[in-house]
């Protein structure tokens, strides 16, 4: 879903975390979602060919198992337009912010799951603010162009405080380079940005000596953008850490239960392969051990996939009924019940893809 078409936080808020429809995790900046949840979202197109604007309705839908974040976007247009004559107290209920004649307005972003999440946050924003270098390849970020820019603008502006009067050469130049910038960011939205972009305008607009400062305050702009560029890096990695540190904490649960209910399963086995009737209350206290962890994963998980979705499969939910089969005496349903709940578990617990060694370790056993 694009970003313009995303609920907003404030309205996210009322309808679904006060309503117990979701819930934060504040300490990871983070909000899972405990049912589904839909979100009324409108959003307008200009119209083609003509004035004004179109407008549209839709619904934003929020799944349990993704990982739902509170985001900054800048305003729309039509935003704008919508805004710019409401008093302060009406922004701050619709959760706007405005800065210097700016709006942005915070959104609620949904990732797939907090692997995607950590990756996301991780890896490809900083990337695509600073610079993305893998083993084979090195792809410059936002933060490098505007470098290039901002430089390339001090060189025009150099060229042209060196020129005591017109130069219709140096200006034809410098007209050219600037129309070049200025067209890189013709589809740029965040303030500063757009900013520069208006000072380069009004530099190719000017007069010859009116040249320097606009373009020095287009690379003053540009250069304040890219320290933006390196704090949202930063932040967004700091952010990637906290998630990878939940989802260690998630695993080792998950790692936890899939041991001890592998030792359930192991006792009763053996009960079962003693040759007598497994004891009643033997059999009670596995099936109530295995229901209470079930009880202990299904609390303390988050609902964030993959770990929510594989906690939804039919064979880990049978594990809360596994009392009322002990209590009937049915110890091959009560040990059916726990191997396929510890399965269940055995991806997170173990590893989702066997590694070399495993399935070599696993063929060595069959010889």
């Amino acid at each position: 879903m694009p970003r313009a078409r995303s609920a907003y936080w404030s309205e996210f808020q009322r309808a679904a975390i006060d309503t117990g429809l979701a819930r934060e995790v504040p300490s990871f900046e983070a909000v899972e979602a405990l049912r589904p949840i839909q979100i009324p979202v409108r959003w307008r197109q200009r119209v083609k060919g003509g004035e004004g604007w179109r407008e549209y309705s839709g619904v934003a839908e929020y799944m349990p198992g993704q990982v739902l974040h509170r985001e900054w976007r800048a305003a729309s247009q039509w935003e704008v337009e919508e805004w710019e004559g409401l008093p302060d107290e009406q922004l701050r209920a619709l959760g706007v912010f405005r800065q210097n004649g700016r709006f942005s307005i915070q959104i609620v972003e949904k990732i797939r799951g907090l692997p995607d999440a950590i990756r996301q946050r991780g890896r490809h924003i900083p990337a695509s603010k600073i610079f993305r270098q893998r083993r084979r390849f090195v792809l410059a970020g936002h933060a490098q162009l505007l470098s290039q820019y901002a430089s390339q603008l001090g060189s025009l502006v150099q060229n042209f405080l060196q020129q005591t009067r017109p130069n219709p050469q140096v200006i034809e130049q410098g007209s050219r380079e600037l129309s070049e910038i200025s067209s890189e960011f013709e589809t740029r939205r965040t303030a500063l940005v757009r900013h520069a972009r208006e000072e380069i305008q009004l530099a190719l607009q000017g007069e010859f000596w009116e040249l320097p400062a606009h373009a020095s305050q287009a690379m003053a702009d540009l250069l304040g953008e890219r320290v933006r560029d390196y704090e949202i890096a930063m932040s967004s990695i700091e952010l990637a850490l906290r998630w990878r540190s939940l989802m260690a904490d998630i695993e080792r649960r998950f790692r936890d239960c899939y041991s001890d209910l592998g030792q359930l399963g192991q006792e009763l086995q053996a009960l079962m392969r003693s040759g007598q009737a497994v004891p009643p209350l033997d059999l009670l206290r596995i099936a109530n051990d295995a229901h209470g962890i079930w009880v202990r994963l299904q609390e303390q998980v988050p609902n964030f996939n993959p770990y929510y979705e594989r906690l939804q499969e039919s064979e880990w939910q049978r594990l809360s009924r596994v009392r009322e089969h002990a209590e009937a005496g049915r110890e091959g349903t009560v040990y059916n019940f726990i191997e396929g709940a510890a399965a269940k578990l055995e991806a997170v617990a173990i590893g989702e893809r066997p590694t070399r060694a495993e399935l070599s370790r696993e063929r060595e056993s069959l010889f």
